[in-house]
Order: C-alpha cells, then sequence, then structure tokens
C-alpha cells in the first residue's frame, strides 16, 4: 500500500468523522455492516444526508457530485419536483391499500406506450424480483425447464440468475462454452440444472440451437452492467434470428437500461424486439420497483398450462411506487430530447477522458453509452466480459479514493450514471476530477 494511500484515507477519515461513528455500530447491527454489498468502500461507506439534483451530501456536511444516482435509478437527478409533487400528494391518500387503485392503469400505460414489444405489464417490487418473474413466464409459456444467460451478464441475485456474472480466469473454462461458475455460497445445485451458460461469440447460437428443446428462453443485458459494455447490434440481431428459427423465447433485461438510454430503451436503439422485456430502477420514479412485459398471447398461453400461472406481492404495485413512477413516465414522455443532451454529454466525457489516458500513456480507460459509464484499469478498451480480468485493481481501490477526494461520488466497482440534472459544467467538473484521480494514482507509483 503506498503511502499516497495511506494519506488519503485518513483525509477521508478526518472529513467523515460522524460516517465513522455510524459504521462502527452499522457493523455490530448487519452482516459486514451493510445493506448490499454494493455499497462497500473503503475506509468506510459515505452515509447520506440528502441529494438533490445532481449533489449528494453526506451526514458530514460534504458535498459531492453524484454518479452513483442510486445505482442508475435518478434519471431525472434527485427530488424532481414534478415527482415529490405527485408522492406528496399520494401519501396523504395513503401509502399502501393492498387493493387495485387508479395509479395502475396510469402507471402501465404509460409503460406499455414507451416499450416496443409491450402489450402487458406486471409490475413486483425490484429488479431480481422481475428477471424471476419473467423466466417463471417463460417456462410456463414455453413448457420447457432451462434459462440461457450469457457470461458476465447480471440479471439479480437469485439462484438462477448468480451464475458466471463475474469471469474468474482460473475457472471460467473455454471461450466457446463457459463453465458455470456460482456468484455465492447457499445456491443448490438443483439452480445449476435449470440454466446454461453462453458465451459471447458465435458458438452461442449452435449451443441455442442445440438445447433448443429444453431452453424456454434466453436472456441477455444489451449492455452489461458488469463493466458497461455494449453489446454488438449485429450480434443481438442474430440472436433474435436464432431464437426465433429455434423456438426460444428472447428476454431483454434492460433494468439498467430501461428509459435511461431511450423511451424505448434498447429496443429502440437496436430495433430488435424481444419476446419479454424487464425492468426497475428508473420506473419507479426513486422508489422500489420491477416490471415485466410481453405480449398478451405469451400471458395467454402461460396461463393455460395445467398448473396455471400465478404472482402476488403485498407490495407490488403499490400507490406510492406508481404514483412516483407515473410521474416519471409522463416527464420523460413530454421531454424525451433530455435523452439526445444525456448522449452528447456522455460522449463528451468519455472521449474526453480516454483521449487524456491516450495521450498521457496512461493505463486506463471508459467504457459505457450514454449516461452509463465505467472506469477501467487497462489501456486498451474492452469489448468481453473476459476482457475484464487483469486490470490492476490495487490502482482501481486507490482511484476509488481520489474520485472521493476530488468530490465526486463513484460505487466501489465504478459502475457509474450521470442524470438529466447534471450540467455541462457538472460533467466538466467530473472530468477534472477523473484526470486528476489518475494523476494522483500515477504519481504514488513513480
Amino acid at each position: 500500500m503506498s503511502s499516497s494511500k495511506e494519506v488519503i484515507l485518513q483525509e477521508l477519515r478526518d472529513r467523515t468523522p460522524k460516517s465513522g461513528e455510524y459504521w462502527e455500530q452499522s457493523k455490530d447491527l448487519v452482516p459486514g455492516g451493510l445493506m448490499s454489498g454494493a455499497r462497500k468502500m473503503e475506509p468506510y461507506p459515505v452515509y447520506v444526508e440528502r441529494g438533490k439534483g445532481a449533489y449528494i451530501w453526506d451526514i458530514d456536511g460534504n458535498r459531492y457530485i453524484d454518479c452513483a444516482m442510486s445505482f442508475g435509478v435518478h434519471v431525472l437527478g434527485h427530488g424532481p419536483a414534478p415527482v415529490l409533487k405527485a408522492l406528496q400528494a399520494q401519501a396523504e391518500r395513503g401509502m399502501s391499500y393492498g387493493m387495485p387503485h387508479t395509479r395502475e392503469v396510469e402507471f402501465t400505460q404509460r409503460l406499455i406506450e414507451c416499450v416496443p414489444c409491450a402489450e402487458l405489464a406486471m409490475v413486483c417490487n425490484t429488479g431480481t424480483e422481475s428477471t424471476l418473474l419473467a423466466w417463471r413466464l417463460m417456462r410456463a409459456a414455453s413448457n420447457k425447464p432451462k434459462i440461457a444467460k450469457f457470461e458476465g451478464c447480471y440479471h439479480g441475485w437469485h439462484d438462477y440468475a448468480q451464475w458466471s456474472v463475474t469471469v474468474d480466469p482460473e475457472n471460467m473454462g473455454p471461450a466457446e462454452r463457459p463453465n458455470m461458475t456460482p456468484g455465492s455460497g447457499g445456491i443448490p445445485d438443483g439452480a445449476r440444472d435449470t440454466m446454461l451458460v453462453l458465451p459471447f461469440n458465435e458458438n452461442a447460437f449452435r449451443l441455442i440451437e442445440e438445447h433448443a428443446h429444453e431452453l424456454a428462453g434466453v436472456a441477455i443485458e444489451p449492455v452489461l452492467g458488469g463493466g458497461m459494455l455494449t453489446v454488438d447490434k449485429g450480434f443481438i440481431q442474430k440472436l433474435r434470428e436464432v431464437t426465433q428459427k429455434a423456438g426460444v423465447l428472447l428476454h431483454f433485461d434492460e433494468v439498467i437500461t430501461g428509459f435511461r438510454l431511450a423511451l424505448g430503451g434498447c429496443q429502440e436503439l437496436t430495433g430488435v424486439l424481444p419476446d419479454v422485456a424487464t425492468y426497475g430502477k428508473v420506473i419507479g420514479g426513486g422508489l422500489p420497483i420491477g416490471a415485466v412485459v410481453c405480449s398478451k398471447e405469451m400471458v395467454a398461453v402461460a396461463q393455460k398450462t395445467d398448473d396455471g400461472f400465478s404472482v402476488a406481492g403485498t407490495f407490488s404495485g403499490n400507490p406510492l411506487t406508481l404514483t412516483t413512477g407515473a410521474a416519471t413516465l409522463k416527464y420523460l414522455q413530454e421531454n424525451s430530447d433530455i435523452y439526445d443532451d444525456m448522449m452528447a454529454k456522455g460522449e463528451f466525457l468519455r472521449s474526453g477522458f480516454n483521449d487524456w489516458c491516450a495521450s498521457k500513456g496512461y493505463p486506463f480507460c471508459m467504457t459505457g453509452i450514454g449516461s452509463m459509464f465505467q472506469i477501467h484499469a487497462k489501456a486498451d478498451l474492452p469489448v468481453l466480459a473476459r476482457d475484464l480480468p487483469g486490470q490492476d485493481e490495487e490502482a482501481l481501490a486507490e482511484l476509488q479514493l481520489h474520485f472521493r477526494f476530488n468530490n465526486v461520488l463513484l460505487p466501489w466497482m465504478h459502475l457509474a450514471f450521470f442524470s438529466a440534472a447534471h450540467t455541462q459544467e457538472d460533467l466538466e467538473e467530473m472530468l477534472r476530477a477523473f484526470r486528476a484521480s489518475v494523476e494522483g494514482v500515477m504519481n504514488s507509483r513513480k
């Protein structure tokens, strides 16, 4: 560990004494001290007091440009006025009914209007729930047991999804057919038997054809959340052709990309329509949500199976979430020009960072699309999940500290977002902070 890193760690401790106190308490109350492992940081997490627009303040009064945006939730920034107004009005009418309410109609109408493949929508509470529900639906509609997913794709933390999410060079197996590696302890062997892991190459199409008799569906993230790697449009188009020919359903997991890159998400950008798509994050307007959309025919077929098809959830479609969600979707429908603006700002950020790193000969780069980005400790831009291992992990850890030292907040794994509330000046300050952070890491290595 470099002396520079030690100095910054101490500086961060000095800046955030209250966060340090809460961290010590939390470790005695919550496993690992964290409600979610994605929130870990050195020397300890940032305990947030409030957020507004593009910024977030910790309990010690430090202000950061927020590049976490609650892991992509806040496409309009923290606390947009139309959403807050709708939430406050609904809270006075009640927070949970356990019965139908009119917001269900408004929300699902807007969701279906925006998503090209959608005729029906089912609402749950998280992105993880949405993929679990989508895969049950595909199994019921096809009367086949297995789901295929791609190596490096993240579809939530349930037992079926946690296979080969991150690539371990020692256990990943051949590129033609990856090994299935669990992402957690506690996953039963039976879950393995229901899944197939596909590679991001032409061999995936052969495997789909070989296993078509048992494959209910194929799931893919059009942009891999782990690494912010955009799947080639031609590959997605070929995947659609192969699955249709093989009689296998296709699932787009747009929990991250949905309503962040375009109103119609990656379906709009690629022109490819899946059979089923899942959503979360943005569509809840800041409150927990997941959603599955598909055709009417697909649900009708699933309901005709011997066991029928059913789902439930006390908080699914609760009035608070669907109120904030409807307000968010309404704003996005009426102000869809924000997507072109965020695309341009994202290109400014990525090209500014990558061109500068290349000019300096620094082994860092930035991937992503639109308002989504990630910094890697590699000189060459990674394309596939198998390109991600081998980075300088110590440099990435130190880089994280420099970000906070420069008043920019990113999650520890560097998966990052900005919002429509981030101005051009914010983007320029972010770029300055990222360059200063890289300089700090490189100077500590001299």
